[in-house]
C-alpha cells in the first residue's frame, strides 16, 4: 500500500518541533498546510487528509492559559474536523498527560487527548518527554540552559531529576511516518530517546564538562513560582518531576530507532 498523498494540516508549524516536521515533508508530495494562531483552521482541515497537530506550550504567552493554549486548540481542532475529508490525526502530547492530573498543563493536555479521541478519526497520540535539538537551536525546554559567558546555569530543584531526552529530529520523523504511512497504529505511544539521566548529566553534555548550575531547592523555587515572571507553579511542578516515558514504545511500530543527547551530543561544547 503507498504511502498517503493528501494535503496534511499542521498545527504549531513554527515551533520548535514543527519547523522540523516541515523539512521532514520536504520532497514528499503532499500538499502541506502550515497553521499558526491566526490561520483559517476550518479552511486549511476541510478537505485535509491528515492532521498533525502540534499547537500547545508548557509556557503560555502573555493572554494565554494552559486550558486556552493546550486543551482549547484541541477542541478547535475537534471542531474544525467535523465534516471534515481527515482521515488520521496525530497529535503531539507529553508523557505524563493526564484529564485527571491536579497540575494545570498536564490535565490540559490530557484532557486535548480526549477531546481528539472524541471526533472518532482515527487517532495517535504521541507523548514524548523532554525534546531536545542541536546546541545551535536546543529547543524551548533546555534554551535556558544553555551557559553565556561562563556564567552559571539555574537549574530549578537537586537535578537528579530523570529524563529520557529524545531528538526533535527524531521526532520530527515518527510524526510524518505515522501521518504517511498508512499502516501506522493508533492509541497512546510514547517515544522517548535511549537513555535515561539526570538532569545535572543533561546539561554538561549540553554545555560541556565543567558547566557551572546554580540549583534552586524545590521549597525555593515554588515560593519563586510565585514572584518571578517567568516562572508560575505549574512550569516549576513539571520542572522538579521526572520526565520519562509510561506507554507503550512507539519506535519499534515504526521501525526506527531515537537518539538522545550522547549520541547527538557526540563533543564536549566549548
Amino acid at each position: 500500500m503507498g504511502l498517503r498523498s493528501g494535503p496534511i494540516a499542521l498545527t504549531g508549524a513554527t515551533g520548535h518541533v514543527g519547523r522540523a516536521v516541515r523539512a521532514h515533508l520536504d520532497g514528499l508530495p503532499n500538499e502541506v498546510r502550515a497553521l499558526g494562531r491566526d490561520d483559517d483552521l476550518p479552511a486549511a482541515v476541510r478537505d485535509a487528509e491528515t492532521v498533525v497537530h502540534l499547537a500547545g506550550t508548557l509556557a503560555p504567552a502573555k493572554g494565554d492559559t494552559y486550558a486556552s493554549a493546550n486543551l482549547g486548540t484541541a477542541r478547535a481542532l475537534a471542531a474544525a474536523v467535523e465534516g471534515s475529508s481527515v482521515r488520521r490525526i496525530v497529535a503531539l502530547s507529553y508523557v505524563d498527560a493526564d484529564p485527571d492530573a491536579d497540575n494545570a498543563y498536564l490535565r490540559a493536555k490530557g484532557m486535548g487527548e480526549l477531546a481528539l479521541a472524541d471526533t472518532g478519526v482515527p487517532l495517535l497520540v504521541v507523548r514524548c518527554p523532554w525534546i531536545f535539538g542541536p546546541v545551535s537551536d536546543p529547543g524551548p525546554s533546555f534554551a535556558p540552559f544553555l551557559a553565556h559567558g561562563g556564567r552559571p546555569v539555574t537549574v530549578i530543584g537537586k537535578g537528579t531529576q530523570r529524563l529520557a531526552p529524545v531528538y526533535v529530529e527524531d521526532v520530527a520523523e515518527a510524526l510524518v511516518r505515522a501521518a504517511v504511512e498508512p499502516e501506522a497504529p493508533t492509541g497512546t505511544y510514547a517515544l522517548a530517546g535511549p537513555d535515561e539521566i539526570d538532569l545535572d548529566t543533561m546539561l554538561e553534555l549540553l554545555n560541556g564538562a565543567g558547566v557551572r548550575e546554580r540549583h534552586v531547592p524545590p521549597s525555593i523555587a515554588r515560593l519563586l513560582a510565585h514572584l518571578a515572571p517567568q516562572l508560575n507553579p505549574t512550569l516549576v511542578e513539571v520542572l522538579l518531576a521526572d520526565s520519562l516515558p509510561h506507554d507503550p514504545p512507539l519506535a519499534p511500530e515504526l521501525g526506527m530507532t531515537t537518539r538522545g543527547p550522547r549520541d547527538v551530543y557526540a563533543a564536549p561544547v566549548r
